[in-house]
């Protein structure tokens, strides 16, 4: 085949997958011009995760505080608040950072949770306050792959604009078995046990699998570790 041919191929696949998408939004109304988010929305890939750290610790605020510190935020775009923090931009890069900084703040024998959300395709979502041009190893790979430690995570996946939502379910249900991450179907989310880089990990691969399948994608998670809950 030709390149023109591959050209005018790709054109015509990404031509249909935007009238797709647009006849998505015109179904599920999340465009409307009405809405608080009318006019926003972009089409660079920016993924973000909004998480809030819990170290059930006395010295809660020196664990959030030095784990914001030692986590390199240098390929995300970061922001704290009185509530959670955000980070955003590639998938790798934000992935990375948010595994970093649970990782850096875990003590031994300190029960410590987080929960967050990963997200893109958000009809809301704006093209800036974020970081796309980082290139090369995600900055905090190395810095924490010896560190292992075993957690516990409930998460629910919400692929949005599809009508076969239940299905990608199910796919990333048995990704998690094949891992062997034990994945048990409880009210409203999935639970996971595993150690704390096959979990962070395996939440990673889902948005990736996401990414192709559906326009808009959520995560919402909980994970922890040294629970004291006996069961």
């Amino acid at each position: 085949m030709s390149e023109n041919n591959l050209n005018n191929q790709a054109a015509a696949s990404a031509a249909t997958s935007q009238v797709e998408s647009n006849t998505s939004c015109a179904a599920c109304g999340c465009n409307a011009p009405d809405l608080p988010w009318s006019g926003r929305g972009t089409d660079l890939p920016i993924v973000g995760c909004r998480f809030s750290l819990y170290p059930m610790s006395d010295n809660f605020i020196d664990l959030i505080l030095g784990s914001l510190e030692k986590t390199d935020t240098s390929c995300v775009w970061s922001e704290s608040d009185a509530l959670s923090t955000v980070y955003r931009g590639r998938l790798e890069y934000v992935a990375d950072a948010v595994k970093a900084l649970f990782i850096n703040a875990y003590r031994d024998g300190v029960h410590m949770a987080i929960e967050g959300q990963f997200s893109k395709g958000c009809p809301g979502d704006v093209s800036g306050d974020s970081k796309l041009d980082e290139v090369g190893e995600a900055p905090n790979k190395a810095v924490v792959a010896e560190k292992h430690f075993p957690v516990k995570c409930k998460f629910a996946l919400y692929p949005m604009g599809c009508g076969d939502y239940i299905s990608h379910i199910a796919d990333v249900w048995r990704m998690a078995e094949d891992r062997g991450l034990q994945p048990t179907t409880i009210h409203y989310a999935t639970r996971l046990t595993g150690d704390v880089h096959d979990i962070f990990d395996y939440l990673k691969d889902v948005c990736e699998k996401m990414d192709t399948a559906v326009s808009h994608y959520i995560i919402h998670f909980t994970m922890n570790c040294n629970s004291p809950t006996e069961e």
